[in-house]
């Protein structure tokens, strides 16, 4: 079983390096949006998943009193089919119970095959 953590500046450059790795992850990492994306995994509220010591995922979400919007849930294909995942979402879950949580994907099959129900265009957590 993996720790889920709240995201520290330490955990910055393992993340970012993490994410390197995936060419889907670009946008997050060019030039013009790293400095972006640094800030607001300090100021979104972020958690990593850490398994033997190292992070291997990690979960990104906007908070505003209304919901929880997950913006970006990231587990490394090496790590995936451990229930990682499911750990961060009920990390999120578990610190705002009383929020409804919200995820715009792509990867819809996943989030079905957990259980979540579709809202819309969004599934609702």
């Amino acid at each position: 079983m993996a720790r889920v953590l709240n995201y520290k500046k330490e955990h910055e450059g393992e993340l970012i390096a993490l994410l390197g790795k995936e060419p889907d992850w670009s946008s997050f990492l060019s030039d013009d949006a790293m400095d972006t994306f640094k800030q607001v995994l300090l100021e979104s509220e972020t958690f990593v998943c850490e398994s033997t010591g190292t992070i291997c995922g990690y979960l990104r979400a906007l908070v505003d009193g209304f919901g929880i919007y997950i913006s970006e849930l990231y587990v490394a294909p090496h790590y995936r089919r451990h229930g990682y995942g499911s750990q961060l979402l009920a990390k999120i879950k578990h610190k705002y119970p009383s929020q409804p949580v919200y995820v715009l994907s792509d990867e819809d099959a996943y989030y079905e095959k957990l259980g979540y129900r579709r809202v819309g265009s969004v599934f609702q957590l």
